[in-house]
């Protein structure tokens, strides 16, 4: 990084017990540079010719409490990304929500004193909806970290992970390989309902097969019951067993009979599940535990692929055997791996993986205000539909308040995810094929409605004896084929160009104002 002597001035928040905002300076000079091409870089436009205005980015986090962990990390991935961004405008206001709703209004109240130009944070649902009402009343927008898709709108953003697009990813992926008939374990809580509410809309939309549904307690002792159920493990076990004796009520002397019986001796069942790609929207040990049950009760991994959402984003899957060949979408890790490990080597010691949330969103504001002299956080300029590219790949927020990702599917093996089909690096190129697609269905739909209306209108009645000796035609309707225009184009690679940036405005690359 080109060492400018810059200093950046962050106004700490109050911590728990109170006390006065004091300002801290840190020199630029302090922070390792970024080892992915400069992210921020561009030697073209010397950052003192710039408006000396402050621009303000309220920061509120769990800084003391049980989840400071995770707030303090987050603030130092914020910083690292106001450093990186190398424009002395932009100012970092952190305060401590305390994680709970009642510390984030009380933080959210001090830091609308000083007026912030946007908002960053809170990290949870409760904290969220606690501000959202005071920063309407300010006019400021928010962009919080929270997983919580109820929280969104208004004026509040989401930059998260969310298991909805993820879901989405894989069953369609899935889908283009071949796999029609579909399955899931799901936990009985609110994050197992809402994946199965995504699960079952996506698979519908792929005009694909859910053929079972089983339900399972957040309890790893009661997890046996519900994949025997969903293995159809009793019917298939009970088949076997009937069979077994068959064969040997045939006697040593049948020849093909004792070959039957070696062939099964080491099966435990007889028959196929009743699908061919199961989801386990799970993480963790409760993952492991369940993927275990899943592969004793002879739900085949070579038969059934087994499909997950970023839960599975877990180094631990390396060692669980079960889920090797399993597949999961996930944004691209590249970048992002780069940065966890530049974060170990600054702070000495491993980051939570939301840290890049909190970097992103700073490399945003920091975007943003590259494109105008004066700060525009507007909602207009955060919902940009052509999106802007982080250290988590492609990225876009809707009207709605949530983010889309351009994720990549990987699959799980001994030693590493290996990437099977790659994150989009464009959206507009990702529009242009999903419009595509649509556009050819609806015209299908079309032609088939069309042509039905036609039969029933032009169909003449059934002829008599004279009639059909007297005539041999008959009217014929061709459906029209849009086979070719539901074909997915390939992606085009990544160009490498800086972070963050408007994927649009490809001649602005190395533009300081694009």
């Amino acid at each position: 990084m080109r060492n400018t002597g810059l200093t950046i001035l962050v106004a700490l928040g109050l911590s728990a017990c109170g006390g006065e905002t004091r300002p801290m300076v840190r020199d630029i000079a302090e922070i390792p540079p970024s080892p992915t091409h400069e992210i921020f870089d561009d030697d073209t436009t010397d950052l003192d010719i710039l408006p000396r205005q402050e621009i303000r980015l309220g920061l509120l986090l769990p800084l003391s409490g049980p989840d400071s962990i995770i707030g303090k990390a987050l603030f130092n991935a914020a910083t690292l990304a106001l450093f990186d961004s190398r424009d002395k405008r932009l100012t970092l206001m952190p305060y401590d929500t305390k994680g709970t709703a009642e510390g984030a209004a009380e933080a959210m109240t001090q830091l609308l004193t000083h007026e912030p130009d946007l908002i960053i944070g809170p990290l949870f649902s409760h904290s969220i909806m606690a501000i959202k009402q005071m920063a309407q009343e300010a006019g400021v927008n928010v962009i919080g970290f929270s997983s919580d898709h109820t929280v969104a709108g208004d004026g509040v953003f989401l930059m998260n992970f969310r298991m909805e697009e993820q879901i989405e990813r894989v069953i369609h992926y899935a889908s283009t390989q071949g796999y029609a008939r579909f399955a899931t374990l799901v936990p009985e809580t609110a994050y197992g309902m809402r994946a199965l509410e995504i699960f079952g809309a996506s698979v519908a939309e792929q005009k694909r097969e859910l053929t079972s549904v089983e339900f399972y307690p957040p309890d790893s002792s009661k997890l046996v019951d519900p994949v025997k159920n969903i293995a159809h493990y009793k019917e298939r076990r009970k088949r076997y067993t009937r069979e077994i004796d068959f064969l040997e009520r045939l006697g040593e002397e049948d020849d093909f009979a004792q070959e039957m019986l070696d062939e099964l001796k080491n099966e435990e069942t007889i028959g196929d599940v009743e699908f061919d790609a199961i989801l386990l929207p799970e993480g963790g040990a409760m993952l492991t535990t369940l993927a275990a049950w899943v592969s004793y009760y002879e739900i085949d991994p070579a038969k059934v692929k087994i499909l997950g959402t970023g839960l599975w984003d877990d180094p631990m899957l390396f060692l669980e055997p079960q889920l090797h060949g399993g597949w999961f979408a996930a944004p691209d890790h590249k970048t992002s791996g780069a940065f966890l490990n530049r974060y170990k080597d600054i702070y000495g010691e491993s980051s939570p993986r939301i840290t890049t949330l909190a970097y992103d969103t700073v490399a945003l504001a920091a975007t943003l205000v590259r494109q105008a002299k004066n700060p525009n956080f507007s909602a207009e300029k955060i919902t940009d539909t052509n999106g802007f590219s982080g250290i988590e790949g492609l990225f876009r927020f809707a009207p709605s308040g949530l983010i889309e990702r351009g994720l990549a599917v990987y699959e799980v093996s001994d030693k590493a995810f290996t990437v099977i089909d790659p994150a989009p690096t464009s959206f507009i190129n990702r529009d242009k094929i999903k419009n595509e697609i649509e556009e050819g269905i609806e015209a299908e739909i079309q032609n088939s409605i069309e042509d039905e209306r036609k039969s029933a209108t032009l169909t003449p009645p059934e002829p008599s004896p004279s009639e059909l000796s007297s005539s041999e035609s008959s009217l014929e309707f061709e459906q029209e084929d849009h086979s070719e225009a539901a074909s997915l184009l390939p992606l085009p690679l990544s160009d490498g160009r800086p972070f963050p940036y408007n994927p649009v405005q490809e001649d602005a690359v190395n533009n300081y104002d694009q």
